[in-house]
C-alpha cells in the first residue's frame, strides 16, 4: 500500500522534522489546522520532549492546513512515515512527556489506536469515550465511569490519537472491492462526513470492522481549548446539577449497555468534595 501523494487542492503541508531514510523514521506527528494554531497548542509542542524516540531514528513531523478536515486527515494518511501516525489538533494542551507516555502505552498493549483522556470542548463537556449500544449498528453512548488506567472503547476522538499502519492497511483492504478510492491511486477515504456522526467515529466503526482495536489511556488527560481549557473537573462539576429527569434517562441507557451511571455524590466524592 503506497501512503504518498502530491498535497490536495487547498492545502498546505508545512516541515518535516527531518529529512531522512524512511526505515529510520519511527513515525509521523501530524497537526490539522485551519487559519492559525492556537498559542497554548503551539505551546505544549514546543515543549514536547522529544528524548524517547530511539537513538538512530527520528519522527516526522507536519502541519497540514486547509478547510476541510476529512481531506487535512486523509493527506495526513497519504504523508506518513515510518510504523504510526499520530493526530493533534489544533486546540489542544498537553504536558511535556504526553506525547512519549502515550506511545509508550501503544506499544505496552501493541494497540492499533490508542488515544489519550479529552473532554469535549462544548457543553456538555462529556469524555471522548464512547461505547455503542450494538456493535454494528446503533448510537454512541459515552462512559463517565471507569476503573482501569487503559480501557478499550468502541470510538474515541482524533483530537490526540496514535494509529498504527496496519489499521489503514485493514480499512483499504476491506473498502478495495467497493471501489471507494481517492486521488486515483488506490485508498479509500479513511475519513469523512456520512449521517449523523463525525469523521473521528466513523473511522473508529471502519477500523472495528476491519478487526482493529480502539483504545484510551485514561492516565494521559489532554485540555480542550474554548473560553476557558476543558478538562475532568469540568465534566464533573457540570453533572452534579444534571437534572434528575436526565439521570434517570441516562441510567435506563447505561443499564440497557451494561455502563456505570454517576449520581450527583458520586461526582462530588470525585472532586474531593466534603458532603
Amino acid at each position: 500500500m503506497v501512503l504518498s501523494a502530491a498535497p490536495s487542492t487547498d492545502l498546505t503541508v508545512f516541515g518535516s522534522a527531518q529529512d531522512g531514510d524512511d526505515a529510520d523514521c519511527a513515525g509521523t506527528v501530524s497537526l490539522p489546522v485551519r487559519d492559525h494554531i492556537n498559542a497554548a497548542t503551539a505551546t505544549s509542542l514546543l515543549h514536547t520532549d522529544w528524548r524517547f524516540v530511539p537513538k538512530g531514528k527520528f519522527i516526522d513531523r507536519n502541519i497540514i492546513q486547509g478547510n476541510i478536515l476529512t481531506l487535512q486527515r486523509n493527506e495526513a494518511v497519504q504523508r506518513m512515515r515510518g510504523d504510526w501516525l499520530m493526530f493533534i489538533d489544533d486546540d489542544m494542551v498537553w504536558d511535556s512527556n504526553a506525547v512519549g507516555r502515550l506511545l509508550a502505552a501503544r506499544d505496552e498493549i501493541d494497540a492499533d489506536i490508542i488515544g489519550a483522556l479529552c473532554y469535549r470542548r462544548s457543553s456538555p463537556h462529556q469524555p471522548t469515550l464512547f461505547m455503542r449500544e450494538a456493535p454494528t449498528s446503533g448510537g454512541y453512548n459515552y462512559l463517565e465511569d471507569w476503573t482501569d488506567d487503559i480501557i478499550e472503547v468502541d470510538a474515541t476522538g482524533m483530537a490526540f490519537v496514535i494509529i498504527h499502519k496496519r489499521v489503514f492497511e485493514a480499512i483499504a483492504q476491506s473498502k478495495m472491492p467497493a471501489r471507494e478510492v481517492r486521488n486515483n491511486i488506490g485508498l479509500p477515504n479513511f475519513f469523512r462526513w456520512e449521517g449523523s456522526i463525525g469523521e473521528d467515529l466513523r473511522f473508529c466503526q471502519d477500523a472495528k470492522a476491519a478487526g482493529c482495536r480502539v483504545f484510551v489511556d485514561t492516565r494521559i488527560e489532554v485540555g480542550h481549548i474554548a473560553e476557558v481549557e476543558i478538562r475532568r473537573k469540568h465534566f464533573l462539576m457540570e453533572h452534579i446539577e444534571r437534572p434528575v429527569e436526565l439521570v434517570e434517562a441516562r441510567r435506563e441507557v447505561n443499564d440497557r449497555m451494561g455502563l456505570p451511571t454517576l449520581t450527583a455524590q458520586d461526582f462530588k466524592r470525585k472532586l474531593g468534595w466534603d458532603d
